[in-house]
């Protein structure tokens, strides 16, 4: 058995760093972390600890450092500003992305709630549909590894808390190995399997 009760087999990420610095700071330190297929974990930590830096590392975007990853090639990443394409409406979102016929599309979006705004551009959704809308079409490609880097940030809390419970129903419809980064143990607690926090200088997990 692995880390958290997971068998080793169903482990789909794998880390493990040995530094990461930028010219003569060093930010983060050793760091050892799996994650299994169907696991969700979230990583804490205050601003400036190196999360971010982190998760560039984990998912192959900055390869600058000292150590290994072993990642699945088919990966979905949810920013903490929704990256959509504001020049296409909320259906062709998903389907230009994620290579899905209308129906499909029209199917992630009924997912999420935004059935009846298929035609509308992002510009002309609230930021809590915006959100939504990054996560449906994240899902829609049917990732192996799913980064969420606080994806609930500047909503108030009654759509945070809408925005976890629909998280979590569609990552347990969905089993994929899942990373969230958050500042908020509140919002961990209540999504993730388990939680690491990031500490210390240079940062390690604790």
């Amino acid at each position: 058995m692995g880390d958290g009760g997971k068998p080793l087999a169903a482990r789909v990420i794998s880390v493990r760093l040995e530094r990461k610095g930028f010219g003569s700071a060093e930010v983060l330190g050793p760091v050892s972390l799996d994650i299994a297929r169907g696991e969700c974990v979230a990583l804490l930590g205050p601003s400036g600890i190196g999360k971010t830096t982190l998760l560039r590392i984990i998912a192959g975007l900055d390869k600058d450092f000292e150590g290994s990853v072993e990642r699945p090639e088919r990966l979905a990443m949810v920013f903490q500003e929704p990256t959509l394409l504001n020049w296409r409406s909320a259906l062709q979102n998903i389907m230009i992305v994620a290579g899905l016929s209308s129906d499909a599309a029209q199917d992630a979006l009924e997912a999420v709630g935004l059935g009846n705004k298929s035609g509308l551009f992002p510009d002309q959704l609230s930021l809590g549909q915006r959100r939504r809308l990054a996560l449906a079409r994240a899902l829609a490609v049917r990732p192996d590894f799913l980064i969420m880097d606080e994806p609930f940030a500047s909503l108030d809390p009654d759509r945070v808390l809408a925005m976890i419970n629909l998280t979590r129903t569609l990552l347990a419809q969905q089993p994929v190995a899942t990373l969230f980064v958050t500042h908020a143990r509140e919002e961990a607690d209540r999504l993730a399997d388990r939680i690491l926090v990031l500490s210390g200088q240079p940062a390690s997990l604790a």
